[in-house]
Order: structure tokens, then C-alpha cells, then sequence
């Protein structure tokens, strides 16, 4: 091939500029295809994505997370009460592989947890961890799904074994001498978590720089003293934030009569989110104590409290709406809502309101109870929680239709004490049944209709706890191009 000279190609150049009459010798090269792809292409991938951008947003549906089993799962179990709360029981809902879990206990209330030590849990087992200390389970892949977990021994206060949440809400803590909660986190990760802590009262927000920004190191365990944090008088409500990290958090709320009597404890229950219906089951038919609405909105709400009984749900006569204004807490005697008429058969309370509230209860007699809002598990969702020893009673409600809940209650060595007992249910009305004294394991599957359960434990105590799903699987978002 030959080449042209320069000094041919800036004569020709020259010659066209000085000439410009003159038409000039046009050359032909050869088209690169590459160098027009080059060109081309990323016009039409701007072209392409301006095309996406320009359509209607309608033409991509808002679709639900996709489900993932899970594959990383923590439980924890606050610290006893009391010497009689017995040891921690490990175990798995149903028909779940399960596998080797990690376990780490804080000994004596210790503000770190242990070196972690492997358990076997399997479905239908129930593995025994000895301390009366905070109690950390991990699992890892196949032994993450269906973890739960929980303190056996007969004691009057019983914590709820629970995941980290990230976001909740609680009313009916002190931070007085005579009311008093201790807000107690527990950080299962290695790296440092961070929480803040908005506390509500009387008229509204308390402002606290020494909740704001709390850090929590790994692996341990932080207690927080509201009494001696933030010292004032009046119930209050708080709206916990985990802004980093992971964190499980448990409120000890303790009354102490003064030198009047000797101080009650119990573990006050956390709320997910505000509702516009509130569900307490549990609330003894002859409760002495009060029943706290608190209204994190700036509006006033008016609230109706009706009584979940065996019969019917129903507004007892009488009891008028209740006011709650923004930002504020209202306390509402028991004894005005479970009057003698509206007291017979009655198992729990439903507060019902136009705008979301946070609410609970505390009853107060030889013992201390509180109660918080449970939620409804859906129709075929298996269901299992470890109880106390003692006596005891299931108590349903919440359900949308005719429906049947089948029962199954396990002892401590493995007995079967009931095999799938089945309960039927019904729309607007609660359900009771007695449960073996033996039984530590508790299982319901409902049929047919979500419903929404607590074991209550019975005679000379107070507690209740909730039953809830324990986390099987993971929600993974869509991501659609924007």
C-alpha cells in the first residue's frame, strides 16, 4: 500500500485554501465499523433509557419483597427477675432442619457476654442453657430458620426471648422513685450499635441529651436506669430508634410501694408500630390497675375501649370515648371499663381509635402485670413459644371468621401433653383454654383465619406472654430502575 507525502497533503491543503473557487480533490477512505460503533452505540443507549424514563411510571407495579429463607438469626433473653425464672430453653417450630447455634451468656449481670459455645437445636427439641444471665442464640444458615427461645421456671416475671427490631414504641415506663423501668440493650454483633431514646410525658416531648446517640458496643449488654437518667414524676411513653447496627431491647419496670410493701417487677412488652386497633388479651376479669393510651400524633384522637370476652367484643355502657391529645399519655382506670356486667368472661381488652396509638396495661395487686398490643398470626402460620411451668391459660382472639386452632403443648423431658387440640374460633370473641401446668413448649397452627394468642400465667401471678412468629424467612426487596 502506498502513503502519501506530507508535502503532497499540505499542498493540496494550501492549494484549497487560497483557491477557494476551486473545487477540491475529494479523497475516499474506507468507513471503520468500529469507529461508527463507537459513535453510535451510546446514542442509542441514551436514546433507550430517556424511551424508559419518558413511560409511565404505572408500567411498573409496586410488587411485594420476594421471600428468602433466612440465614442469619439471633435471639435473646434479658437477664432474670427473679432466682426463680429458671434457665433458658432453646428450641425450633416445626418442621424446621436446625443445626449448631452459637450461645453466649452474660453471667451475674454482667455487662459482657461470654465466648460463645456450639448447641445442637432441632425441631421438637428443647435444649437446656443453665444461667439466670442475659442469654444471646445465634444461628447461621440452616440453623437460622425458626429459632425461639425462653426462661421455664415458675416466676412471677417473665421476659419475652426475642430478635433484634429496629424500631418501637412502649408506654407505661417511670422514671420516679415509687415507678421506675430500666431500659435494657443488648447488642449481638461485633461492631458498635447506636440507639436513641425519645422520651413523652406531660405536655409532650422530654427533651434528653443523654438518650440521643447512645452507643453500644459488641457483644454487651447496656442498662439504663430512667430514674436516675432522666429523674420525673408521671407515666410516660418512649419511641426507641436503632439509627446503626442491631440491638434487642427489653424495659424492667419495677413498683415499689415505699417501705408500704414489698417492690413488684415485670418486663413491659414493646409495641412494633402505633395501631388503630389495639389488642391486650390477658387482662384478668377482676383487675385492679390502669390502662395507658398514649397519642404520638399531633391531633386529638378519641378512642373507644371495648371488652373482648367469651361471648361477644363489645363497648361497655357508660364508658365514653376517651380524649387523647398530641403528644400526650392518658390513663384510664380498669376498674371504669371492667365494671361488674362488662367484667363476666372477660379476657382482654381492644382499644380502637381513628389515628394510631400506643397502648398497655398495668395491674396491680399481689403481683405486677403488664400488658402490651398482640398482633395476629396468619391462617396455617405454625406458631411456637416456650413457657413457664405452672398453672396457666391460652387465650385467643382476634380472628376474622370461623376458624379452628390446633394445640400442642410439650413437657420439659418431651412429653406430648396435648397433640393438636383443636379450639375452635369465631370472629368478635375471645377463647380460653387451660393449659397443662407441665407444658413448656406451646404450638398453634390456626386454621382458616389469622388469630391473635398470649399464655397467661394463673394463680398468684400476673404475667403474660405473647405469641409470636418466630422469623423463618427473610424479605428481600425489588429494585426497579428508576
Amino acid at each position: 500500500m502506498t502513503q502519501d507525502q506530507p508535502g503532497d497533503q499540505s499542498g493540496r491543503r494550501a492549494d484549497r485554501e487560497t483557491a477557494p473557487g476551486r473545487r477540491g480533490i475529494v479523497r475516499r477512505h474506507r468507513v471503520d465499523l468500529l469507529v461508527v460503533l463507537a459513535m453510535l452505540l451510546p446514542t442509542a443507549v441514551v436514546g433507550a433509557l430517556a424511551l424508559l424514563d419518558g413511560e409511565d411510571s404505572s408500567s411498573y407495579t409496586q410488587a411485594p419483597p420476594s421471600s428468602a429463607r433466612l440465614t442469619d438469626a439471633s435471639v435473646v433473653c434479658a437477664a432474670a427477675a427473679s432466682s426463680t425464672a429458671g434457665d433458658v430453653v432453646v428450641s425450633r417450630v416445626p418442621h424446621m432442619r436446625g443445626g449448631e447455634v452459637a450461645v453466649r451468656v452474660a453471667e451475674g449481670g454482667a455487662e459482657e457476654l461470654g465466648v460463645p459455645r456450639q448447641v445442637d437445636v432441632r425441631s421438637g427439641d428443647l435444649t437446656l442453657v443453665r444461667t439466670d444471665g442475659d442469654v444471646l442464640v445465634t444461628g447461621e444458615e440452616a440453623a437460622a430458620p425458626g429459632l425461639v427461645a425462653g426462661r421455664t421456671g415458675a416466676a412471677r416475671a417473665a421476659a419475652e426471648c426475642r430478635a433484634p427490631t429496629f424500631d418501637e414504641w412502649y408506654v407505661g415506663i417511670g422514671a420516679a422513685a415509687k415507678q421506675a423501668s430500666v431500659v435494657e440493650l443488648v447488642n449481638p454483633d461485633d461492631g458498635p450499635a447506636v440507639v436513641e431514646i425519645a422520651l413523652y410525658g406531660h405536655p409532650g416531648l422530654v427533651i434528653e441529651n443523654d438518650l440521643r446517640g447512645i452507643r453500644v458496643p459488641g457483644h454487651t449488654v447496656m442498662r439504663i436506669d430512667l430514674a436516675r437518667a432522666t429523674p420525673r414524676r408521671g407515666t410516660l411513653a418512649a419511641h426507641l430508634t436503632v439509627v446503626r447496627g442491631r440491638v434487642v431491647t427489653t424495659v424492667r419496670h419495677t413498683y415499689d410501694p415505699l417501705g408500704q410493701g414489698t417492690p413488684r417487677t415485670d418486663f413491659l412488652p414493646a409495641q412494633a408500630e402505633p395501631s388503630t386497633s389495639n389488642l391486650l388479651l390477658g387482662v384478668p376479669s377482676d383487675a385492679d390497675g390502669t390502662l395507658h393510651l398514649f397519642n404520638p400524633g399531633t391531633d386529638e384522637v378519641r378512642a373507644t375501649v371495648r371488652v373482648v370476652s367469651d361471648q361477644a367484643t363489645f363497648t361497655p355502657a357508660g364508658l365514653d370515648e376517651i380524649e387523647v391529645p398530641g403528644g400526650t399519655v392518658r390513663q384510664v382506670a380498669l376498674s371504669d371499663v371492667l365494671t361488674k356486667e362488662a367484667s363476666e368472661g372477660a379476657l382482654g381488652l381492644q382499644v380502637v381509635s381513628a389515628q394510631p396509638l400506643v397502648t398497655s396495661v398495668r395491674v396491680l395487686g399481689a403481683d405486677l402485670g403488664l400488658i402490651a398490643p398482640t398482633s395476629a398470626v396468619d391462617q396455617n402460620e405454625v406458631t411456637t413459644a416456650v413457657v413457664p411451668v405452672g398453672p396457666k391459660a391460652l387465650v385467643l382472639a382476634g380472628a376474622s371468621r370461623s376458624g379452628v386452632v390446633r394445640v400442642t403443648a410439650v413437657a420439659a423431658d418431651g412429653r406430648v401433653l396435648l397433640d393438636e387440640k383443636l379450639v375452635e374460633v369465631g370472629a368478635e370473641r375471645g377463647h380460653r383454654l387451660r393449659l397443662p401446668d407441665d407444658a413448656v413448649l406451646v404450638t398453634i397452627d390456626p386454621k382458616n383465619t389469622p388469630i391473635a394468642g398470649t399464655v397467661v400465667l394463673t394463680g398468684d401471678r400476673l404475667g403474660v406472654l405473647r405469641l409470636r412468629p418466630a422469623e423463618i424467612d427473610a424479605e428481600v426487596p425489588v429494585v426497579r430502575p428508576r
